[in-house]
């Protein structure tokens, strides 16, 4: 079996876990978080980490385009599901949560790398240890900033539905006013 096949392999297992795991409606809230925060920020990082020439993915046979695999980034997506899904409320817990999720996932990419389908170029501990921190903290205190925003506003009603969203801008342009009223001529 060639070692491009790791990519969906783990893909799956990923995506098992949190079907079997997460409650759907867990999943439909979390689903945004993981896109933006697991998908998008991981291609954002590998582009980052090329241009540096900090590490990036090898060995992606058909499973990817221009350096960048198709399955990792739905890896981190449902990876962000199961890690914000499980992620404590409290102040000191939370800290410490995030801080072993870096070090599980520092792990991970060496493990990966030693399988051949990633490599770090300066050391497999410091440089990925403080990549993973950072994103992890980020999004750790974006998604518990909005969680505490949704719970004063109890919940966001979109169209007279009730659905869960991002509030990506704090006052977006489109809860604005902009109609102009006439003045009555007697």
């Amino acid at each position: 079996m060639p070692v491009y096949f790791i990519y969906p392999i783990y893909t799956a297992v990923l995506m098992l876990i949190v079907l079997a795991v997460v409650p759907r409606r867990q999943i439909k809230k979390l689903a945004l978080y993981g896109i933006i925060f697991g998908a998008a920020t991981d291609v954002l990082v590998i582009v980052f980490l090329k241009l540096i020439g900090a590490g990036g993915y090898i060995n992606i046979g058909p499973f990817g385009f221009m350096s960048i695999p198709f399955f990792p980034p739905i890896a981190w997506t449902a990876f962000f599901i199961l890690l914000l899904h499980f992620l404590p409320e409290k102040n000191p817990w939370n800290y410490i949560y995030v801080l072993v999720a870096a070090g599980f996932s520092t792990m991970f990419s060496n493990v990966l790398g030693n399988l051949g389908i990633f490599k770090w170029n300066y050391g497999g501990l410091v440089v990925p240890y403080i990549t993973y921190l950072s994103w992890f903290s980020f999004t750790t205190w974006y998604f518990l900033n909005d969680m505490r925003d949704e719970k004063v506003n109890e919940k966001f009603i979109t169209n007279n539905q009730k659905t869960p969203c991002i509030k990506v801008f704090r006052n977006p342009a489109w809860k604005l006013d902009l109609s102009f009223k006439k003045k009555k001529i007697k």
